[in-house]
């Protein structure tokens, strides 16, 4: 039994360039082969993850919006901008 869930989930890879809309996958082109288990993981934990992006972009004072830095206008170049702006002190209304 374990033998074949870790044949299934973690030996086995996925190739991203073949899944629909894969040449747009962040990191498809670095690592075309990914594990079936990271392949899950991935868009399971992108939700926190904007979440809690979200809640401290508002946190200093800024729109939830900016945290589309992640992906557009392409993710390296917002992440420049996007961390620094995380990494402020919290802005407070009563001063």
């Amino acid at each position: 039994m374990v033998a074949t869930v870790d044949e299934v989930f973690v030996a086995s890879a996925v190739s991203i360039q073949a899944l629909p809309f894969g040449q747009y996958i962040p990191m498809g082109l670095v690592d075309p082969e990914v594990g079936v288990l990271v392949l899950m993981y991935r868009p399971i934990m992108g939700i926190p993850t904007l979440s809690v992006t979200i809640r401290r972009l508002h946190d200093v004072g800024k729109s939830g919006w900016w945290s589309l830095l992640w992906i557009l206008p392409l993710p390296l170049l917002g992440w420049f901008y996007l961390i620094p702006l995380l990494c402020r002190p919290t802005f407070s209304k009563d001063g």
